[in-house]
C-alpha cells in the first residue's frame, strides 16, 4: 500500500486468471474424454495457451487433477449455496430441482467431477479434494436435519442418486426426494 492506495500486481491477477482457465479447460477435457484424456498438452490446447503455461502452474498431472477437483468443489459449493438460499416451503421439491440441475443443466461437469472423485480411490493425492467435493451436499443436508447421522445418510443417498442417474442405472424421479426426506425425519 502506498499512501492508502492498494497497488495491484497485474502479474498475479493474470496468473490467477490463467490458472482458472487451465482448471476450466481440465474439466472440459474430462467432460469430453474422461480423466484418461488429461495431459498437460490437451489442457493447454483446450485453454488456448502454451504447454509451458500448464507445466508452470501445475508441475505434475496429479497437481493439475487435485487443483481441478478442489476448484470444482469450491465452484459447486458457491453455486449450491446460492440455490440453498432460495429454498422455499417445499424442501423436497427444491432438493429434486437441485439434483435435476446437476443431472440436466450441468451433466457433463457433474460427470467430470464424479470421475475425479472416483479416481481418488486409486490416487491418494486426490482424496482430500474428493472429500471436499461432498461438503456442498453436506451443507445442503444440514438444511433438512440437525442430526449429523441423518445428514450423512442424506448425502450418501443424494450421491447415490446422482451417480446411478449419471450411468443410466436409475431414471431421475422427482418423487424420490419426498420419500427420502420422509424416511430421514
Amino acid at each position: 500500500m502506498s499512501g492508502g492506495v492498494k497497488v495491484v500486481d497485474g502479474r498475479r491477477v493474470r496468473g490467477r486468471v490463467r490458472r482458472v482457465a487451465l482448471l476450466t479447460a481440465t474439466l472440459a477435457v474430462i467432460e469430453r474424454g474422461g480423466v484418461a484424456g488429461v495431459s498437460h498438452r490437451a489442457v493447454a490446447a483446450e485453454a488456448g495457451v502454451s504447454l509451458a503455461s500448464t507445466t508452470y502452474h501445475f508441475a505434475t498431472l496429479d497437481d493439475l487433477l487435485v487443483a481441478a477437483l478442489t476448484w470444482a468443489a469450491d465452484d459447486l459449493a458457491a453455486e449450491l449455496h446460492e440455490r440453498v438460499n432460495e429454498m422455499g416451503a417445499r424442501p423436497a421439491d427444491e432438493l429434486a430441482r437441485l439434483i435435476e440441475h446437476c443431472l440436466v443443466y450441468r451433466r457433463g461437469r457433474t460427470l467430470a467431477e464424479y470421475e475425479l472423485c472416483l479416481l481418488a480411490a486409486r490416487r491418494p493425492a486426490l482424496r482430500e479434494a474428493a472429500a471436499a467435493w461432498l461438503e456442498p451436499l453436506t451443507q445442503i443436508a444440514r438444511n433438512f436435519t440437525t442430526d449429523p447421522q441423518k445428514a450423512s445418510l442424506l448425502v450418501a443417498a443424494l450421491d447415490g442418486i446422482l451417480l446411478q442417474s449419471l450411468i443410466g442405472a436409475r431414471p431421475y424421479n422427482h418423487a424420490d426426494f419426498a420419500a427420502l426426506l420422509t424416511h430421514l425425519r
